[in-house]
C-alpha cells in the first residue's frame, strides 16, 4: 500500500469514528442509553461504507458502463484514484451523517409508557 492508499484508509476510519462520536454524543441527549443501539450503529457505520465502496467500484468497473460511455478508467493512475476515492469518501460521509440523524430520530420517537396527555385548557 502506498501513501495514497494509506491516506484513504485513514480517512475512511476517521469517518467511522466521527460518525460514531456524533451518534454517542446525541444519544446522551435522549433517554435511550442502551448498549444495543450503540452496537447496532457501530455495525451499520462499518458495513454501510464498505457496501458503498463495493457498489461504486462495481459501477465504475462494469463493462457495460465502460462501453456505453467510452471511459478508460485506469486505477493505477493517481488522478483516477483520487477521483474514485473522493467520490467514495464524500458519499460515505453524507450517508453516515444521514443515518445518524435518521436513527436518532427513530429512537427518540418511541412512545413512553407512562406519558399522560393533557387535553383542554387549564
Amino acid at each position: 500500500m502506498d501513501f495514497l492508499g494509506g491516506f484513504f484508509l485513514v480517512t475512511f476510519i476517521l469517518i467511522i469514528f466521527y460518525s460514531n462520536f456524533i451518534f454517542f454524543k446525541e444519544l446522551k441527549k435522549t433517554e435511550k442509553k442502551h448498549f444495543k443501539h450503540k452496537l447496532f450503529y457501530l455495525l451499520i457505520s462499518i458495513f454501510l461504507p464498505c457496501f458503498i465502496v463495493f457498489i461504486i467500484a462495481a459501477i465504475f468497473t462494469s463493462p457495460a458502463l465502460i462501453e456505453m460511455s467510452d471511459l478508460k478508467i485506469d486505477i493505477s493512475n493517481n488522478i483516477n484514484r483520487v477521483i474514485f476515492g473522493s467520490s467514495i469518501l464524500i458519499t460515505s460521509i453524507l450517508i453516515n451523517l444521514y443515518i445518524v440523524k435518521f436513527y436518532l430520530k427513530r429512537i427518540s420517537n418511541t412512545k413512553k409508557e407512562n406519558e399522560i396527555e393533557l387535553i383542554g385548557k387549564e
